[in-house]
């Protein structure tokens, strides 16, 4: 119980190291103290204490020449790793996340979101006034997507569709992947305008040519055309109302015989850790009504969409591929 009380410490320690770059310094190969303070310009002996510490918790090791290098768990704290998780470690411990996580108490007895009462506007508003944030949030979503994408990819056939249609879907990370697996697929993208001003997975990706993107509110409508919809880690974001919404709006676009695919984390049942019981403890602090479901709940969301949960499909990642169709 110790342990996980001073928890708190290992999160802020890797934060100050991820804001100083320090595992990039280490890339190169082991470095002192003193080269190490020298660039960051960190006091040399506290810096001393705070690598010491996270050595303790196998992030970096000291040599016996007092020199510090990168632990393979290290190596996730670079910023270009192919598994870095810094820009997560940027944002988790930032100061104005720190005053939401201690909101905790405030929403469990008042079952309130606690970033708009901190911050006095929800996350996307007040992100968008503050890029000290909004940078390390954005370029984690990207890299996450990314990591789930080839689990997405190799889970599903979408052979069978002629197009398929992102909603929520950022950038387009996830739908270029999709594309670009499956060469005769055509897609759509859809996001806020602001989001999708800037599709440059797609470009990147050369399938812009193959792909209709559209800015817009999912609230609102979603465009016909696709013969699936794929909703990716968007529903945890909202409440129950809002989240059949979406599915709703899916249903009304696609055709009799479409498909809508749901791609979010499923709570199973019983006492064994899983990723998505404490992320859902983070959206029930994050956005008001927010939540991780089971599969039951996810369910009763088809259903309320006018939908028919078909299937579940496992995937090598933290998320399932929920496929529904018309109930």
């Amino acid at each position: 119980m110790l342990q996980m009380l001073n928890s708190f410490l290992t999160v802020q320690a890797v934060y100050v190291a991820a804001t100083l770059g320090v595992a990039d310094l280490m890339a190169g190969g082991p470095k002192s103290v003193e080269e190490l303070a020298q660039t960051t310009g960190a006091h040399t002996a506290s810096l001393y204490r705070l690598l010491r510490m996270l050595a303790g918790a196998a992030v970096f090791q000291e040599d016996a020449d007092g020199r510090f290098s990168l632990t393979p768990l290290g190596e996730t704290l670079r910023r270009d790793g192919p598994q870095s998780v810094r820009d997560w470690a940027l944002y988790v411990g930032a100061p104005d996340m720190w005053q939401v996580w201690a909101g905790l108490k405030d929403s469990v007895m008042t079952g309130e979101a606690a970033f708009p009462r901190v911050h006095g506007k929800r996350l996307w508003e007040y992100m968008a006034e503050h890029s000290e944030l909004r940078g390390p949030f954005d370029s984690w979503m990207s890299r996450q997507s990314d990591q789930h994408n080839a689990a997405l990819r190799t889970s599903y056939d979408f052979t069978s569709f002629g197009t398929v249609a992102d909603i929520g879907g950022g950038t387009g990370s996830t739908l270029a992947d999709i594309l670009v697996a499956n060469p005769s697929l055509k897609g759509i993208l859809l996001d806020l305008p602001q989001v999708v001003a800037d599709p440059a997975p797609l470009e990147d990706a050369g399938v812009a040519d193959r792909c209709k993107v559209i800015g817009g509110d999912m609230l609102q409508r979603v465009p016909s055309g696709a013969d699936a919809y794929i909703v990716k880690r968007v529903l945890m974001d909202w409440g129950d109302e809002q989240a059949a919404k979406i599915l709703r709006n899916c249903a009304e676009a696609m055709p009799e015989d479409g498909k809508v695919l749901v791609v979010e984390m499923v709570l199973p049942p019983g006492n064994e850790p899983t990723p998505g019981k404490p992320f859902d403890v983070l959206m029930l602090l994050m956005h008001p009504g927010a939540r991780i479901r089971t599969e039951a709940e996810l369910g009763h969301l088809f259903g309320a969409a006018g939908l028919r949960l078909n299937k579940v499909i496992a995937t090598p990642s933290p998320n399932n591929i929920l496929e529904g169709v018309r109930a």
